[in-house]
């Protein structure tokens, strides 16, 4: 079973690593189109466009050098009240990063859940 979201993550963290100022991401899905807008709301990658090559589409993405950790998640359920144990395990200190969720009412970061009330299954976090 592949994975898409975990190496679309794995991708961007080399691609920080390795200097680079854009990676392309294949395959091209709807899930990773709505994360990759959040990252862009929050400032952790820059422009990005979607093309279509004849098969599976793909994402090219321009860095801005601001990736240190990223990182898919098992999807397991969170209750809004496990959300601080979750951001004390997986981020290095409070509000530095996001994690990112998909509740019943699309995908959105673990504040905007809270502020919500509403848990849902974590997808993954950057920092």
């Amino acid at each position: 079973m592949v994975n898409t979201l975990a190496d679309a993550c794995n991708m961007l963290k080399n691609a920080e690593f390795a200097r680079k100022k854009t990676v392309v991401i294949t395959p091209a899905s709807k899930l990773l189109q709505r994360i990759l807008r959040i990252f862009q709301a929050n400032a952790y990658i820059g422009e990005f466009e979607r093309y279509d090559d004849g098969r599976q589409g793909k994402f090219k993405i321009s860095l801005l050098g601001k990736i240190n950790e990223c990182k898919a998640l098992m999807r397991l359920n969170y209750k809004v009240s496990q959300f601080e144990a979750l951001e004390r395990r997986l981020l290095p200190a409070p509000g530095l990063g996001l994690i990112l969720l998909t509740t019943n009412e699309g995908i959105c970061t673990m504040q905007e859940a809270e502020e919500k009330g509403i848990g849902g299954m974590a997808l993954c976090y950057i920092y």
